[in-house]
């Protein structure tokens, strides 16, 4: 008897693994990443099952929420996962991201004639992207109701994740759970993985954040340095070109690549303040056009957006060798004139294909480059080092 008191003190003592505990988990890092390749998958293949790792059960799958976002719950023992799709090539979704003009961090908006009340920070002078905050409010109804059947069944212990707009929305999805008052909700226990996340908040919005989860090691954002998007928060927009107005009024001709690379110059510009309200306003009209009524608390002045902390640095993957011509491989006059190194792949770059600029952003990039960091035999053993679709 003796004995088998002090089995059930030591079992007791020792966490259970399944069990929400603080700080960087590895496993935790490169299970989070491949479940945000689901929705790709399914886009791509019509089918996850080969990216979601082992021991996830897939409990719900929402519908298309507001600006085309959607998301996930998982659960693994005790442990919840609440996993939000990044941006689509829809134009609702980039109306999203464009949608950047600050709002406070505390107050009121109407969404289809029903009031948001909403807590992301309790610091007055904090402030937030006024779209991702338009996207959690269409979302929260249902997530909050599906946390409340999770609660029913004895589950506290929730992992919010997601890539790119879907880690900005993990984020500030994290805060709105966090300040909400309802007690049930305050019983929960949270911890978040966020990938290749846009910044969305201003200087007080981020302390606070950090004072808050960064600190107790909580909350991370997983970036690849090479990847562009974790240093804006996809709105620095650019002048009043053909391509906004395309974004706003004309489906067919809207770039994103354009919007981007042609937005660094109004970087520079003394009003960018002002630009980025009169464009957050053309997308609100656009996005009441959309889904119903949007009413925005009042834009803020600041557009100064901070960075998270717990940022942790992932490699740079490697663009494969693909040559812009394979015929040249049959050609034997070509190939006596263009020298090989001793990896047998040719010394002139040019016969390759260009690495895009979007192609550390990938998803799966970032799956893969979590493996070959910190799971090198799973990294060697892995069919796929990258998808023909992504590059």
């Amino acid at each position: 008897m003796r004995a088998f008191y002090i089995f059930l003190f030591f079992t007791l003592s020792i966490p259970s693994f399944s069990q929400l505990q603080p700080g960087f988990n590895k496993e935790e890092v490169r299970d989070m990443i491949a479940l945000c390749n689901s929705f790709t998958f399914i886009d791509l293949y019509n089918s996850d099952k080969d990216i979601l790792p082992a021991g996830y059960d897939k409990k719900y799958t929402s519908g298309v929420f507001g600006m085309d976002n959607k998301y996930q719950i998982y659960q693994k023992g005790t442990i919840a996962i609440i996993n939000l799709r990044g941006s689509t090539a829809k134009k609702m979704s980039w109306l999203e991201n464009i949608h950047s003009a600050m709002i406070p961090a505390k107050g009121t908006m109407k969404v289809a004639g029903e009031d948001f009340t909403y807590c992301f920070a309790r610091d007055t002078t904090a402030a937030v992207h006024s779209g991702y905050a338009l996207g959690i409010a269409f979302l929260s109804k249902d997530i909050l109701y599906h946390i409340d059947v999770l609660n029913r069944e004895g589950i506290y212990d929730f992992i919010i994740t997601g890539h790119s707009q879907g880690g900005a929305l993990a984020n500030l999805l994290r805060t709105y759970l966090e300040n909400l008052q309802a007690e049930k909700v305050r019983k929960n226990n949270y911890k978040t993985y966020a990938f290749a996340a846009p910044k969305i908040g201003n200087k007080a919005f981020s302390e606070e954040y950090n004072d808050r989860y960064c600190v107790n090691n909580s909350s991370f954002n997983i970036v690849n340095p090479a990847d562009p998007i974790p240093t804006f928060p996809l709105s620095y927009n650019e002048s009043l070109s053909e391509n906004f107005k395309s974004l706003l009024f004309d489906n067919e001709s809207f770039s994103f690549k354009k919007m981007v690379t042609n937005s660094v110059a109004l970087l520079l510009e003394d009003n960018l303040s002002n630009y980025i309200k009169k464009l957050s306003v053309s997308a609100s009209r656009q996005i009441s056009k959309e889904v119903g009524p949007v009413e925005m608390p009042d834009f803020v002045q600041d557009i100064n957006y901070q960075n998270l902390n717990n940022r942790m640095e992932i490699k740079p993957v490697l663009y494969p060798k693909i040559l812009r011509d394979s015929t040249i491989l049959e050609n034997d006059s070509l190939m006596t004139i263009y020298k090989r190194g001793e990896d047998g792949h040719f010394l002139d770059e040019e016969l390759y294909q260009k690495e895009s600029w979007t192609y550390q952003h990938k998803p799966y990039n970032y799956y893969v480059s979590v493996l070959e960091m910190y799971f090198p035999e799973e990294y060697y053993l892995l069919d796929r080092k990258y998808l023909m679709e992504n590059l």
